[in-house]
């Protein structure tokens, strides 16, 4: 599903670039990060570089979660382009709505020196790629979909006894936002029946699907085991596989994601600032050192070392909450899963 994509495009050293350069061309890739990249900008549509602008942005506004981009620079009067840059996945908006970079850094990121040697501030990349991380991490974990993640023409089995008990579909996916629609399809791809959107019935959070008719013939067809209904469904068979057809879009809704998870994604989020600062607290790779001058001396010692991280101690503390949360948010979110014994 087309969505709104946002590119944030860094420029170093920018004094540098403006002696040859006035514009920044936008490449995408549809196909992956080994695909083919095609200018996305136009000549009306490149980004203008600015005297001491260093951060641009640019909206892919038919864009997908999964392209790719490169950026180039580009001189409009001499047509001189330099090389590509690597490639880079955009800003899923789906993304920052469920956690901002200002939200991780003030609840989970407190108090920290969130700069480098040079005093300069850590880049917003680093966090936005923590959140992101952490967003898949909490899906595989949990075994949920947290962004709105589109599905078209998923297949799943017919049963004749979930059929004539309203049709019961459990969605491999959920919680689930909305279902387009329900069909029964051959593996021609020929649709046998396309049910009517309002018959369709939907248990959010569980990711069931039930078809209730509205009242009148049709319903009694629907529920007549030997009526001409099922038999033109599945010619009185009692399970056939793959033939019935549901679009749906599986995740949490804008600005309705639990905060027990976003809490979740806000800890595995800052597992990687605290690695950077906690390495660089006293200097990269210093777990101690000593100032004396005129007699006059300061000592700092950290818990940093080459095997401990000098924010260990915060690191420990948010895993093991993670630990904790983790196998009953999933039960919660997920059930338990039927176990055959023999």
């Amino acid at each position: 599903m087309p969505t709104i994509i946002k590119l944030k495009i860094q420029v170093s050293k920018l004094d540098n670039v403006l002696t040859k350069f006035d514009q920044i061309k936008v490449y995408r890739s549809t196909t992956g990060i080994a695909g083919v990249y095609t200018e996305h900008t136009a000549v009306s549509t490149r980004i203008g570089l600015v005297q001491g602008q260093t951060t641009y942005e640019y909206d892919d506004v038919a864009g997908e979660i999964t392209y790719y981009y490169k950026t180039s620079y580009f001189h409009s009067g001499t047509s001189l382009e330099s090389n590509q840059s690597p490639p880079q996945l955009g800003d899923d908006p789906a993304t920052n709505n469920i956690m901002t970079v200002e939200e991780l850094k003030e609840i989970y990121l407190f108090g920290l020196d969130l700069t480098n040697d040079a005093g300069e501030d850590f880049p917003d990349r680093l966090f936005e790629w923590g959140i992101r991380w952490a967003i898949g991490n909490v899906e595989r974990h949990l075994d949920i979909r947290v962004r709105p993640t589109v599905f078209t023409d998923e297949r799943y089995d017919y049963n004749r006894g979930d059929y004539l008990y309203w049709t019961i579909i459990k969605l491999r996916e959920s919680p689930v936002i909305s279902v387009e629609g329900v069909a029964v399809k051959w593996p021609s791809d020929s649709t046998v029946i396309q049910f009517p959107t309002e018959w369709i019935q939907l248990r959010a959070d569980a990711g069931q699907v039930n078809i209730v008719p509205s009242s009148g013939t049709l319903s009694q067809v629907l529920l007549t085991a030997g009526g001409s209904f099922l038999p033109l469904v599945a010619s009185g068979r009692d399970f056939v596989p793959n033939i019935l057809s549901v679009d749906f879009t599986a995740g949490f809704a804008e600005g309705q994601v639990p905060i027990e998870i976003r809490d979740l994604i806000g800890k595995y989020a800052s597992f990687a600032p605290l690695n950077v600062a906690g390495d660089l607290i006293a200097g990269a790779g210093i777990a101690s050192k000593s100032l004396s001058i005129d007699g006059l001396s300061q000592s700092i010692n950290t818990t940093s070392s080459a095997t401990n991280s000098g924010y260990g101690a915060r690191l420990i503390q948010y895993a093991k909450e993670i630990k904790e949360v983790v196998p009953t948010l999933r039960r919660y979110y997920k059930g338990i899963g039927f176990v055959a014994l023999g």
